[in-house]
Parts: C-alpha cells; sequence; structure tokens
C-alpha cells in the first residue's frame, strides 16, 4: 500500500509539505505542490481518511441511515442530502437497513469506528434501537426517532398534510372519502389519520370506521388496504393514500374492480415521488420539501457537530398541495 513517505520520496520533498498540500492547511511553493500533486497521481495515493480523523479530528464524512432505498421517495431525498454535503465538503455513506434491526445496530457500530463526522436517520427502525446504539455521535433525526435532549429532529407536518389533502377532496364535492393510512405503529401515520378526521369534522361528514384500512408504504400495501376498502358496505367516491406507492397500487385494484380514475373514484396520495406526474391519469399529491428538508438537516447537524452539549432542535417543515387529473369534481 502506497504511504505518504512514498509519496514525499518521489516527490522530493518532506512528509510535512505532502500532508500540507493535501490537507491545504499551509501555503506551499507552486514547484512543491506541482511536485507532489504528479506523485499522488503516479503512485494513485489515497489518504487514510479514518488515520487523518484521528490526528485532526475530522473525517469529512457523514453517515446516512434508510430503511428502503429503493422507494422512490428516499432515493429522491438522498440525492438531495448527498448534494448538500458534498457542498459543505462532505462524504456521504449511505447504509440500507432493509428493517432488519440488527443490521442497523451493525452500521452504527461501523459508522462509530470509521468516526464519521455526523449522521442523519430515516429510518422507521430507528424508534426501536436502544439509546446504547447511538453512541456519541452527532445525529439529525429525519421524520423518526426517539423525543430526547441532544438529539435534532425534522419533521413532515404529516397531520396537516392528512389535512390539505382530505380537505382538497371535500371542496372537490366528495363526502365518502376513504384513506388508506400506512402501517398504524408509525406515528407519521396517525398524523395523516389525524388531519383526515380533523378535516372531516370540520365539513360535518360522519367518519364510516371501515372508510379508514392500512397497510405498509408500498405498492402490496396499497393494493391489500385497497381491497379492504372497496369491500366495505359504504362505498367511497374518493380515496387519501397516506403515500403515492399505496395510491399506484390502489389504482391497480379499483382498475380491476371495473373503477376508471377519476370519473368514478378520485385518488389523492402523498410524498410526490418523481413518478407521480406520469401515472394514468397523473396523480394529485402533497409533496414534501426535500430540497428545504436537506439543506436544514445538513445546517442542523453541522451546527450540532460544532455545539454537541446544546438543546435538542425540533423543525417542522408543511408539505404542499399538488393537483393534477386523479380528482374529479363532484356537484
Amino acid at each position: 500500500m502506497t504511504t505518504i513517505r512514498d509519496v514525499a520520496k518521489l516527490a522530493g520533498v518532506s512528509t510535512t509539505t505532502v500532508s500540507h498540500v493535501l490537507n491545504k492547511t499551509r501555503f506551499v511553493s507552486a514547484e512543491s505542490k506541482t511536485k507532489v500533486e504528479a506523485a499522488v497521481i503516479e503512485l494513485n495515493y489515497v489518504p487514510n481518511t479514518v488515520a487523518r480523523s484521528l490526528k485532526g479530528g475530522s473525517s469529512r464524512v457523514l453517515g446516512m441511515l434508510v430503511t428502503d432505498s429503493n422507494n422512490p421517495f428516499y432515493a429522491n431525498l438522498i440525492q438531495w442530502v448527498d448534494q448538500v454535503a458534498y457542498r459543505h465538503g462532505y462524504n456521504l455513506i449511505l447504509c440500507n437497513t432493509q428493517g432488519d434491526i440488527q443490521r442497523a445496530k451493525d452500521y452504527m457500530s461501523m459508522l462509530s469506528q470509521r468516526r464519521v463526522d455526523g449522521m442523519i436517520m430515516m429510518s422507521s427502525d430507528v424508534r426501536q434501537l436502544p439509546v446504547s446504539s447511538y453512541g456519541t455521535i452527532p445525529m439529525v433525526m429525519l421524520d423518526s426517532g426517539p423525543e430526547r435532549a441532544g438529539y435534532d429532529r425534522i419533521l413532515d407536518d404529516s397531520e396537516l398534510g392528512g389535512y390539505m389533502a382530505t380537505n382538497h377532496l371535500l371542496k372537490s364535492g366528495h363526502r365518502s372519502i376513504g384513506l388508506l393510512a400506512g402501517p398504524l405503529e408509525k406515528s407519521n401515520s396517525q398524523n395523516r389519520i389525524a388531519g383526515y378526521r380533523r378535516a372531516m369534522a370540520e365539513a360535518n361528514v360522519e367518519v364510516d370506521e371501515g372508510w379508514i384500512q392500512s397497510g405498509e408504504f408500498s405498492y402490496e400495501g396499497g393494493v391489500v388496504a385497497m381491497t379492504l376498502l372497496l369491500n366495505q358496505q359504504r362505498a367511497v367516491t374518493s380515496v387519501f393514500a397516506s403515500n403515492d406507492l399505496m395510491a399506484m397500487g390502489a389504482m391497480r385494484v379499483a382498475g380491476e374492480h371495473g373503477l376508471i380514475i377519476p370519473q368514478d373514484l378520485s385518488m389523492v396520495g402523498y410524498d410526490d415521488i418523481p413518478g407521480a406526474q406520469y401515472f394514468n391519469p397523473p396523480l394529485t399529491t402533497m409533496r414534501q420539501p426535500l430540497e428545504m428538508m436537506a439543506e436544514q438537516a445538513i445546517a442542523m447537524l453541522l451546527t450540532r457537530m460544532q455545539s454537541p452539549d446544546r438543546e435538542g432542535q425540533r423543525t417542522l417543515l408543511g408539505p404542499s398541495l399538488i393537483t393534477r387529473g386523479s380528482v374529479a369534481v363532484r356537484p
């Protein structure tokens, strides 16, 4: 393995000079800098970031824990976080837990050993991890995690989103509105249910409890929940799905039952994943501000890294309604 001494020998300079060139910590003459850069390229030298972090206290690396990077919503958010982190001079290590608690623990241990400077956690597993798993790594929780001192949280205002989605259907003339909720143990599912109930109550519309069905935040979850909904005695004229993947699964089930969207059944989703505008018809949905979420996550994490003992901060980001062709106005 090539070492910094090999680079210094080939360049004809000291190891200290090589270090200053690589870390940009002191002025080095143009001639010496050129020799060092040429030697680095010739020897294909890669600095040992872990060793540098042990010496200098910073690895310039952040970790990010997600449940499923294949979900278009997560994939889109990861891209934004990566862009913002890179702009601030940090690399990102992505860890996909795939819903496995032991895997999440192992990743936490690995990232701690790699001495990452900070961690962004967007994982439904995080609530089940023991507090001891978090160690002393500065962290920001995205829509998950324990509400305890020393951890910053950025949340989607899911209650407001559920209210706005349901209210849009009410204003479009619908009164029989079904809700495809996510897993009931998840806080964002419960918050969207609360928003749905608040909008219905304000409109003096009685909710048939059979109109609320739950499933996983996935295509399959939408199929399961929509099948249960269509088997209820009191039919609905519209559906609010708690994420766009569920909406896609629900639209397939509706088609299999001979229902045409939006003529027979209106549909509103949540997240505005990149493919939502290409659904047939294009999906009306609630958009989460992913760019703002990424910007604030990195900003909060950098602040936490500088002030590890400050009080935990909580930021609530509101969604916005994106209207397309999946909702019909009823007289």
